[in-house]
């Protein structure tokens, strides 16, 4: 399983070597990271970490308290500074992604676990992405993609991503919100292990859903026809419902997954109900993805014990659903 290191600068290579030598990871797979080794040894400052730099995967070590690292240099990597967006650590992140991904189409690896990215970081490296998923598809040629987030059995599909708020209800139309829906609709029923069709909760975009129409017209104009057209596709779907009542229903269990309109009205219910098992899974890449739904965390990197305070258990989570998903053969 790769495990790339992300943004160098932040609190990526602390966690992910945290999870490598995790002992129930490493009983279910080889886990090797992938980025600049010389970042890892200089940045994670442990007396106790081996550093084990590959050239190939041919050259793994499978020994308790060694890190393995398929070596990514960056030649700039010795100007990095812990705990700031840089030109370079977006660069290192980007040289890193590109090798895991190949690793993957080759089936050399099972999954990919990326690290966390800064957006700002990959802007001055001049990447034209604004991260991860859509860095992604670009990379594999791959027209859509969609983002789910999961904590445990609370799983939310963002329909937008990364936009303006403002921009929000001008990107909805009725297919995109029911090809986002189907897609993982079809995904959901072969790697989550349900044995029932998915039960879906849709979210209306205004408070209240709209109010039939007294807070917006949003719902019965998009929402409201796209709901209708996917439950006539056979989708068990509930809704427009108003975000809060869909998040009370998702947490009682009535629901496998909800349909987010936008990032927020998924990321902040995820993240209060189960933060440190919060995993970003990537659904229509030709091989498994997940990442650990959380930040560079700067501010960590650049203190005075990363160690202490980057929890590497949503890095762990993201490994754990990585490889349950691969045993399932999704994608």
């Amino acid at each position: 399983m790769a495990m790339t290191l992300g943004d160098p600068a932040g609190i990526g290579p602390w966690v992910a070597a945290r999870a490598a030598e995790s002992a129930s990871l490493r009983r279910r797979a080889r886990p090797v990271l992938v980025g600049d080794a010389g970042a890892l040894k200089h940045l994670v400052r442990r007396r106790d970490l081996t550093v084990k730099p590959l050239a190939s995967l041919d050259d793994y070590e499978d020994r308790p308290g060694v890190v393995n690292v398929l070596h990514v240099p960056h030649p700039g990597i010795r100007s990095l500074r812990a705990g700031a967006p840089q030109k370079v650590g977006g660069e290192s992140a980007v040289l890193a992604l590109r090798a895991a991904v190949g690793l993957a189409l080759s089936g050399r690896v099972a999954a990919v676990v990326t690290g966390p990215v800064s957006k700002a970081s990959l802007r001055l490296a001049r990447v034209p992405h604004p991260g991860h998923t859509e860095f992604l598809a670009a990379m594999c040629g791959v027209k859509n993609v969609e983002m789910v987030m999961a904590a445990g059995d609370r799983r939310a599909l963002l329909v937008t991503r990364h936009l303006p708020l403002r921009q929000v209800a001008s990107s909805l139309t009725v297919e995109k919100i029911v090809s986002a829906v189907l897609r993982v609709d079809a995904w959901a029923g072969r790697s989550l292990g349900l044995r029932r069709k998915p039960r879906w909760a849709l979210c209306g975009l205004n408070p209240h859903a709209g109010d039939n129409g007294l807070l917006g017209s949003e719902e019965k104009r998009i929402i409201a026809p796209a709901a209708a057209a996917l439950r006539r596709r056979g989708v068990l779907l509930n809704g427009p419902l108003p975000a809060d009542a869909a998040w009370a229903k998702h947490a009682a269990g009535a629901t496998d997954l909800v349909a987010c309109l936008y990032h927020d009205q998924g990321m902040i219910p995820l993240k209060t109900l189960d933060g440190r098992r919060l995993v970003n899974i990537t659904v229509g890449l030709p091989f498994v993805r997940t990442s650990p739904g959380h930040g560079t965390a700067f501010d960590i990197a650049a203190g005075p014990n990363p160690d202490r305070h980057a929890d590497a258990e949503p890095t762990l989570e993201a490994g754990r659903v990585a490889l349950n998903l691969a045993e399932r053969g999704s994608r």
